[in-house]
């Protein structure tokens, strides 16, 4: 049993350093190779350079990868090479919109958004179905970002989903002048402990409503 288990595992062997010398026996442009040297997926990106359109998935312990980088029209990237429709649901009993917000994973991405109706009120945006991510050629190899439908859509330079930009503000608290840091950014606490200042914020209401403002207190 073991000599036929050490047989076993050098067949193995020897049939993926074929496939490893095959792949690399392959001429490559050079610009091609300088496109997709650092793709997680080199031998997949060769072939979408190249013009092959198929996309081959990989099942890796339970996740689906794909070679994809564009979705379908009108679908937007979930990951693992799957795509989902992007859909407007609307409150079609009560007619004063949906409480609740629209799916993260694509609110504020893209130009994904929804149409308002006057009988449905706001519509909420919603994921839907699936699909697989393919090849375009047109657009950078890799995988696209969550929300966005292809590579050759990127979000701006520290873009930030509301969810996320919520919770960073909650962790950094509030924003003001370094003047109002130590008060916790309150002008009534400042002015609180700065006798003068208050006398003159009572005796210049306009300026010192301003001065508020500028410094950017919280109340």
């Amino acid at each position: 049993m073991k000599i036929f288990n050490a047989i076993a595992a050098s067949a193995v062997i020897s049939t993926a350093f074929i496939t490893i010398s095959s792949i690399e026996a392959v001429e490559v442009d050079p610009e091609i190779h300088k496109l997709c040297i650092e793709a997680k997926d080199y031998a997949g990106c060769v072939r979408a350079m190249k013009g092959d359109t198929s996309t081959r998935v990989i099942n890796s312990q339970g996740a689906d990868i794909a070679e994809g980088n564009q979705c379908p029209s009108g679908w937007a990237y979930v990951g693992g090479g799957n795509c989902q429709q992007v859909t407007c649901d609307y409150d079609r009993v009560n007619g004063l919109g949906l409480s609740e917000g629209h799916d993260q994973r694509v609110a504020g991405k893209a130009n994904w958004k929804c149409k308002g109706s006057f009988w449905y009120g706001a519509g909420v945006m919603r994921l839907t179905g699936n699909a697989r991510a393919s090849i375009n050629t047109k657009c950078p190899p890799g995988e696209p970002e969550i929300g966005y439908n292809s590579t050759c859509q990127k979000p701006p330079i520290g873009w930030e989903s509301p969810s996320e930009k919520a919770a960073r503000e909650r962790r950094e608290g509030p924003k003001c002048d370094y003047k109002l840091k130590a008060y916790k950014c309150s002008y009534d606490a400042y002015l609180d402990a700065n006798p003068g200042m208050k006398q003159w914020a009572e005796l210049n209401p306009e300026l010192a409503a301003q001065e508020r403002v500028r410094l950017q207190s919280v109340d």
